[in-house]
């Protein structure tokens, strides 16, 4: 049943992610369906949490927790500075065997990566395969503006300034 499971997670991991693969109709159905069950019992928090709670949970000493840098690459992310005790697995190698074997089911995880979008990614395979995983409201952002994410609130200022249109 676990094999079954984690095939349809990773089936549907792959379709969300843009695969090029064909699904069988009940392939599809099954997907569909993990999916919306999924997708229907996040919470409103989204499994979010601020960056001063990961701090006071850092700086109390919390056993419970584990904190996983997903930004890649590591040579100029992790390894140029990341949070205190955090392990470093790239979000696009989160669901690998030996990668799921360093991460405890018993302990929050707080996934982060540099502005959200990855993290967000590894946070539901996480769920998905029954992990407590979290992650940091906006990612390394949230914590400390390094580069390139200064280069990303630049781009972001700058589509507030051109005032892209919207519709209502």
């Amino acid at each position: 049943m676990k094999k079954r499971i984690l095939t349809v997670v990773m089936a549907a991991l792959l379709v969300l992610a843009g695969s090029a693969f064909a699904l069988t109709d009940e392939e599809y159905k099954t997907v569909q369906k993990v999916a919306n069950e999924y997708m229907s019992n996040v919470p409103a928090d989204g499994y979010h949490v601020m960056a001063e709670d990961v701090l006071k949970r850092i700086q109390a000493g919390d056993k419970n927790l584990v904190i996983v840098d997903v930004r890649m690459p590591k040579d100029k992310k992790y390894d140029q500075g990341h949070l205190p005790g955090a392990i470093y697995i790239g979000f696009k190698e989160i669901a690998k065997p030996e990668n799921l074997a360093k991460l405890p089911k018993d302990k929050d995880i707080i996934v982060h990566c540099d502005t959200g979008h990855e993290q967000n990614k590894a946070l539901s395979v996480l769920r998905m395969l029954g992990y407590k995983a979290y992650d940091m409201k906006w990612g390394m952002m949230s914590w400390k503006t390094l580069p390139p994410t200064g280069l990303t609130l630049k781009a972001i200022e700058g589509s507030i300034l051109n005032n892209y249109p919207v519709e209502k």
